[in-house]
């Protein structure tokens, strides 16, 4: 069988996360992938490149919905993710009407289409767990803190006891365009902080090195999309503290797999939940990960469906006009 092309349309940055990696190996099975990379402002060129495709994948972000409609008549899918998604009842009437199919990696994501009638699966990506040993030689534990730009060192730190604490290991990269904490002396000392600041993003199996030799995953952020930092920390059995919010939430809950920042914690993390539940943890991510590989074929079986054409909706294509008088007001000032 001859494969067809299609267009992965992603976003620069993930050429270093390699996050959308997942999806590409899943989709090469039955098409050859064009990557199209794109940075903020550049969306809106990729218009001419897609008409020549008659399969399009768009990874997190998508270009403009007055672009979006032009496609309608192609197979498109999209990977919304949570952490930047707007929930407009406007954005997401434009969204169903063209047509296209939705891969929705979070609960909410899935109420806002099935809500709006969008044509979508709900899914759960688990990683291929490798079995780490926790090392608790020393009954002190190891913690790995990626600080990137919202969740900081005073939203978790008061949840340990530190008489249990070994040490923190804080990589200090900020996303681009934030600054770093002020991290000065006395607080390195009091929360036994060693404290890495790279000149530039850091390559996958340095940061692995740094995730596999810690006992507990602080997952950086208030908010994910799939959230792969966490999600690797659990595929080596990690204890993970997060953020109360999606798409961690939907993960974390239980607390021999990891913990869950609320406004209103009182009770510290509980030692015993972290070091006698490796196990369980372990079990945890291998049962979510068969569970994800019976879901592949779903994806694949998903993306051949044709959809029935969208009639004609006047108050729609008001919607796109005005988006469409916006941009080009934007453009001329």
């Amino acid at each position: 069988m001859v494969k067809k092309k299609l267009a992965f349309v992603d976003h620069n940055y993930h050429k270093k996360t390699r996050s959308g990696d997942f999806l590409r190996e899943l989709f090469s099975e039955n098409f050859i992938i064009d990557d199209h990379w794109w940075t903020y402002g550049e969306e809106k060129e990729l218009i001419k490149y897609l008409v020549n495709y008659e399969n399009i994948f768009f990874f997190q972000t998508l270009i403009p919905l007055y672009d979006l409609v032009k496609l309608k008549e192609k197979n498109l899918m999209w990977a919304p993710m949570y952490d930047n998604l707007s929930f407009d009842w406007k954005y997401w009437k434009k969204i169903e009407y063209t047509n296209i199919k939705l891969l929705c990696f979070s609960k909410k994501i899935k109420l806002q289409a099935d809500k709006l009638r969008c044509p979508n699966i709900e899914l759960k990506y688990f990683i291929n767990p490798k079995r780490i040993e926790l090392n608790i030689s020393q009954r002190t534990l190891n913690i790995f803190f990626w600080y990137r730009n919202d969740l900081k060192l005073n939203d978790w730190i008061h949840l340990f006891d530190l008489s249990k604490v070994n040490k923190i290991v804080y990589l200090d990269l900020p996303d681009p365009g934030r600054k770093s904490e002020n991290i000065d002396k006395i607080m390195l000392n009091k929360y036994k902080i060693q404290l890495v600041k790279p000149n530039s993003f850091i390559k996958k199996n340095e940061y692995m090195e740094y995730v596999k030799n810690c006992d507990v995953f602080i997952s950086p952020r208030k908010q994910e999309g799939i959230g792969m930092g966490f999600l690797e920390a659990l595929s080596m059995g990690k204890y993970v503290v997060s953020n109360d919010d999606c798409t961690m939430n939907e993960y974390l809950t239980d607390k021999k797999i990891g913990f869950l920042i609320k406004k209103k914690n009182k009770e510290l993390i509980d030692y015993n939940d972290i070091v006698n539940n490796v196990n369980y943890r372990v079990q945890f991510a291998q049962n979510g990960y068969l569970q994800w590989i019976k879901q592949k074929n779903e994806i694949l079986n998903f993306f051949s469906i044709n959809l029935k054409k969208k009639k004609k909706n006047l108050f729609v294509y008001m919607l796109f006009f005005l988006d469409f008088v916006k941009f080009y007001l934007k453009k001329l000032k």
